[in-house]
């Protein structure tokens, strides 16, 4: 089976097909992977962050646009991708994960967060800004709410098992649901969703990682407006202009927390805006990665 579908552009092809080297980091118990493209190179730290039910292999076709400038890497949070899964999951933890890998880079790795994964960047950032070049969240709310979460209630079915790759490919869905990225896209990272076991295929996603989530009230977080404005690092953030997080009241939202040249909305872009306008995501990116480093 190949690697993704032949229709695949030359530049999709050059970046997926790219070198990569795992690595594994323990954190509070767990075994955290992590892959660089090219981490023997003396230059700044990058680090990308996936959001829920993706995995690290979601940036194997963004994070090599940056491997000329930084030491680039991205991760699987517990419960996702090649990461173990826990009992127990906390935001503090994932952030604990993100801080330890941004770490593994070297002082001052400036970390990128897509989704949940934003989220768990933002509480990175409040956490241990102070030994982190900067922060760039990517679609992720920022709301003045602290309201309590209660927990999802534990999945009823057990894991379903596919009896070749290409079915559980099908089975694939991007959450929230909407325009579809280019087919090679979708169809690479939902392979790389997937490991086999000795009945067939399985998604390698915990689906009860909401459920497990419990927060120590004592260890309670401020909200995400007040993180972002005292952050010690600086925070950048990327949104898609159509993305049903960001109607026009949060983009106003966001213009009052974000200084304009570190605040970016993606024309004709979803919540999913890297899988579906990729080459734009990445400039932005770049633009943005600069005028962070001038304030670092």
């Amino acid at each position: 089976m190949t690697e993704h579908p032949t229709d695949a552009p030359d530049w999709f092809q050059q970046y997926t097909t790219l070198a990569r080297n795992d690595h594994w980091k323990t954190v509070a118990g767990a075994r955290i992977h992590y892959q660089t493209w090219n981490d023997q190179e003396a230059k700044p730290g990058l680090l990308f962050v996936h959001g829920h039910a993706a995995h690290a292999h979601w940036w194997d076709f963004i994070a090599p646009a940056f491997i000329d400038k930084y030491k680039v890497a991205a991760m699987d949070m517990s419960g996702a991708g090649d990461s173990d899964h826990r009992d127990a999951y906390s935001a503090r933890t994932f952030a604990q994960e993100i801080f330890t890998v941004a770490q593994a880079l070297g002082e001052d790795t400036i970390v990128v967060g897509h989704s949940l994964g934003g989220t768990m960047t933002r509480i990175c950032g409040h956490l241990y800004g102070d030994r982190l070049g900067g922060i760039v969240i990517v679609d992720s709310n920022i709301s003045r709410s602290r309201g309590k979460r209660t927990p999802l209630p534990m999945p009823r079915r057990k894991d379903r098992i596919y009896a070749s790759i290409e079915t559980g490919i099908r089975r694939f869905r991007l959450r929230p649901a909407q325009p579809s990225p280019p087919a090679y896209i979708t169809h690479y990272i939902a392979r790389h969703s997937l490991r086999q076991n000795n009945t067939g295929y399985s998604f390698k996603l915990d689906p009860a990682v909401f459920a497990k989530m419990n927060e120590v009230p004592a260890e309670a977080l401020p909200d995400a407006v007040t993180m972002v404005s005292e952050m010690i690092c600086p925070a950048g953030f990327i949104y898609g202009e159509k993305s049903v997080f960001f109607p026009p009241e949060n983009i106003k939202r966001l213009t009052s927390i974000f200084p304009q040249d570190l605040l970016t909305g993606i024309p004709d872009a979803h919540h999913h805006l890297f899988l579906q306008q990729p080459e734009k995501f990445c400039a932005a990116l770049r633009n943005l990665l600069g005028n962070i480093r001038k304030k670092s």
